[in-house]
């Protein structure tokens, strides 16, 4: 039997009459024929450490097609076609040291823009897919807060600091009464917005265009909420998707990384298998406490001010290779997932990074980046010097992402361009 005349898999009815909204996974025996018309609806991961790489260890010697992974970047050597390592880009106007890690995907220092000037990237891709999933966006940190993600109006977005916290925002139905309490909650809630909304527009007649600029950006944050709580009266009565996932498993505490952070990326693998969002951030925080991996016995800040000395460089570059084994391992299980025209590697963009270049010196430039799978042209390491001799602005890079996520923009924030992948 040829591959267009076998049976096809109405997937979507599948999951309207099951009553769920989970992907069922892809099978070649059941598989309709792709459409060239109809492209993959692509998904996009922002990783970021709030404490940089220290860059020796970070970034490959060499920008020749055969370049030789950094040791930092070691584990990802069995991927090494599916990611694309840039040098020399950076967020040219900013100088905050370790408040670089608000502004990572923005590009715009949030303590002096004005409500809506730092909307952060991951924010417009999710604004642009909406309640087409149950949550916009989804937002994990582990070691504390990264801040990163802005909405249009100037709000900072939360982060979940425990995954199973995030399982349980994910994946547990809440109880007949919460759901009853709940629905009321937010029809209350849609009531008072549409007064002071009403209220609002007749006071604008009244005030000066300062002021209105400032009525502006409130009616802004109303359209938020609204936008937010019509999408969860949609899926309030929808059940959410039963995952295969052990929520029992014990931590020694807040710092016992390579217990929870597989388990963060696990649950951003379900997440996106079950379409549950496809905008997600996940991050590692600052902080100074000593994080449990075998050979690192100080608290991580005091490890990024190294001072040159040997064992605090050792014991940084376990951390920072940690991290990026993390990512390896989640990129690994999204590209053994085969979709129905490829694999979920293939529909993902799966971006690192950090708002600090090296933090031994607060230095804001030469950030550490990586971009894998989205259906680029990896195995690079790029050299993003301008002929100018100033580095490539990163916001060039998210304009680029924005654009293969399907949203219709030429410059996002700052940017001056693209970048060619």
């Amino acid at each position: 039997m040829s591959k267009h005349s076998q049976p096809r898999q109405h997937r979507r009815v599948f999951l309207k009459a099951a009553g769920v909204s989970v992907a069922l996974p892809w099978m070649e025996s059941l598989a309709e024929p792709a459409r060239d018309s109809n492209r993959p609806e692509m998904r996009m991961v922002c990783i970021a450490s709030a404490l940089g790489m220290n860059p020796e260890a970070f970034f490959p010697t060499s920008f020749d097609a055969n370049f030789s992974l950094s040791p930092t970047l070691k584990s990802l050597e069995p991927l090494r076609n599916d990611f694309t390592v840039f040098s020399h880009m950076d967020h040219p106007s900013i100088y905050t040291k370790h408040g670089s890690m608000n502004s990572l995907l923005s590009g715009v220092d949030a303590k002096k823009a004005t409500a809506g000037e730092n909307v952060s990237m991951d924010q417009v891709a999710a604004a642009h897919v909406g309640y087409q999933t149950r949550f916009p966006s989804v937002h994990v940190s582990l070691g504390g807060s990264q801040g990163a993600s802005w909405t249009a109006s100037g709000i900072k977005v939360r982060e979940e600091t425990d995954p199973l916290d995030l399982f349980r925002k994910l994946f547990l139905n809440d109880p007949k009464a919460a759901k009853e309490a709940r629905k009321l909650e937010l029809d209350q809630q849609g009531s008072v917005l549409d007064l002071v909304r009403s209220q609002a527009k007749r006071l604008a007649h009244d005030i000066n265009a300062p002021d209105r600029r400032k009525l502006e950006e409130y009616l802004t944050a109303i359209r938020e909420a609204e936008e937010r709580i019509q999408g969860m009266q949609r899926w309030q009565d929808v059940p959410k998707p039963h995952v295969d996932f052990d929520e029992s498993v014990n931590t020694h505490g807040n710092m016992d990384y390579p217990t929870l952070s597989p388990l963060m990326f696990d649950l951003l693998f379900l997440a996106i298998q079950s379409d549950s969002s496809r905008v997600f951030t996940a991050g590692f925080g600052m902080h100074n406490h000593v994080i449990e991996i075998d050979g690192v016995n100080t608290g991580y800040h005091g490890l990024t001010h190294h001072g040159n000395l040997p064992d605090r460089l050792k014991q940084l570059r376990i951390i920072d290779a940690f991290y990026i084994q993390q990512m390896a391992r989640f990129m690994a299980k999204l590209k053994e997932t085969k979709t129905e025209r490829g694999n979920l590697l293939d529909e993902t963009m799966v971006f690192f990074g950090s708002g600090l270049g090296d933090a031994s010196r607060h230095s804001n430039r030469n950030l550490p980046i990586v971009l894998a799978g989205g259906g680029f042209q990896h195995g690079k390491h790029v050299n993003a010097i301008q002929h100018t001799g100033t580095q490539t602005p990163l916001n060039n890079l998210f304009t680029t992402m924005l654009q293969n996520f399907g949203v219709e923009i030429d410059r996002f924030n700052n940017a001056t361009g693209t970048v060619s992948l």
